[in-house]
């Protein structure tokens, strides 16, 4: 191994050659230094010491004195210093620590003297061993966060990428969406499916968790459901369909909820269905209605066959589709923000427009939730049939 590096600094040539002759004798490189000042200029050539050895009392320059100007320093600020003298008073003591002595110690006069200073020297380079390494560590955990963190950031403007905007409207019905995820990587999923020239499909599922595993999971949904809109008819054969389909990728402990919609942009006519997903709420001039879910979830494969409903929006109505991070939502003493204080204030909003209703659902909720925020990733759709 090579040898430690160690610089003495004492004004006196025979404590220097005693204890400069006992640490090479221990096998460390030592560099001397006959003051203060010399001791400073040698400290600051390359390479510098492992470790310091300084007199207290020396002239121009003394051992308190070079200890503020190495700590003063970036580049030798973190060197150990021990500090000797043959003066044993606490206040030389205390004056020598709050310079920036690490330790303090008298000039060996004995052989159980000497072996003190060794033992000192070696626990003070395990000390500096050990910061550096926690040093070294700590930088490299900085830099594996910055990286991570650079690709979780990618990773989200690739998802935001990927959730559609909301359709162009092709009828009487007008639709608005606003997607909150929880962490930079949301579990929530959403997607539009244009069915022919008046029918439109509309998506809302939710990955148990979020985070990059639920994020990945809910492209699986995206793309699963995106194929199963072209092939089946029904909203609840397309949520069958889902859960079969999903079974072979997700992984253990993992799921989903789903609500699928089938809306007629002309009529204001609704099929839908849902799996383990919050009711749809339908809200108008006349009150507010539920549009109930199924129990179960998606992902398992113990989804068989999924009853569907049937409603209707007329004009001054609007349907919210949303997950369950909206209800769940929780102040800072875990009061829920709950179905029916959203029921409330979508009824208070009925006539607004569908982007209004959005921007103030997630304003009560910020408030509610105040100051902390949701815990979970929050998704909402807002279908309207505008009055006449």
């Amino acid at each position: 191994m090579t040898a430690r590096r160690v610089l003495l600094v004492d004004d006196s040539s025979t404590m220097r050659r005693m204890i400069s002759m006992l640490l090479g004798d221990q096998g460390y490189e030592v560099k001397t230094a006959v003051d203060g000042n010399d001791g400073l200029a040698k400290a600051r050539e390359q390479p510098v010491p492992e470790l310091i050895l300084t007199d207290f009392e020396m002239p121009e320059l003394d051992g308190p004195g070079l200890c503020r100007a190495l700590k003063a320093d970036k580049a030798l600020a973190t060197i150990p210093v021990l500090m000797l003298t043959t003066l044993g008073e606490s206040k030389s003591k205390v004056e020598g620590l709050d310079a920036g002595a690490d330790d303090f110690i008298q000039k060996p006069k004995s052989p159980g003297d000497i072996e003190e200073l060794f033992a000192r020297i070696r626990a003070h380079f395990r000390l500096a061993d050990m910061g550096r390494e926690l040093a070294e560590r700590n930088h490299m955990l900085e830099t594996v966060h910055k990286k991570l963190h650079f690709e979780l950031e990618l990773a989200r403007k690739v998802q935001r990428a990927l959730m559609p905007r909301p359709p162009r409207p092709r009828g009487n019905l007008r639709v608005a969406v606003k997607y909150t995820p929880a962490n930079q990587l949301g579990g929530d999923v959403y997607d539009f499916y244009r069915l022919d020239e008046n029918r439109l499909g509309v998506l809302v599922a939710d990955v148990s968790g979020h985070g990059v595993n639920s994020a990945m999971l809910s492209g699986m949904v995206k793309a699963l459901g995106a194929g199963l809109s072209i092939a089946v008819m029904e909203p609840g054969e397309l949520l069958a369909g889902l859960d079969i389909a999903l079974e072979q990728y997700f992984p253990e402990g993992y799921f989903c909820t789903g609500f699928y919609i089938i809306v007629d942009e002309e009529t204001g006519l609704i099929r839908y269905a849902g799996v383990g997903h919050p009711p749809a709420i339908v809200i108008g001039p006349n009150g507010s209605r539920l549009l109930n879910s199924n129990p179960g979830l998606l992902g398992v494969g113990m989804v068989d066959g999924t009853s569907g409903d049937v409603d209707r929006l007329v004009p001054g109505e609007s349907l919210i589709v949303y997950t369950d991070g909206l209800p769940d939502a929780m102040d800072p003493a875990d009061v829920l923000f709950g179905e029916e204080r959203l029921k409330v204030l979508l009824q208070s909003l009925h006539g607004d427009d569908p982007s209004t209703i959005l921007d103030q659902v997630e304003l009560a909720v910020n408030k509610h939730t105040f100051p902390g925020s949701a815990a979970d990733d929050i998704n909402m759709i807002v279908i309207q049939y505008p009055k006449e």
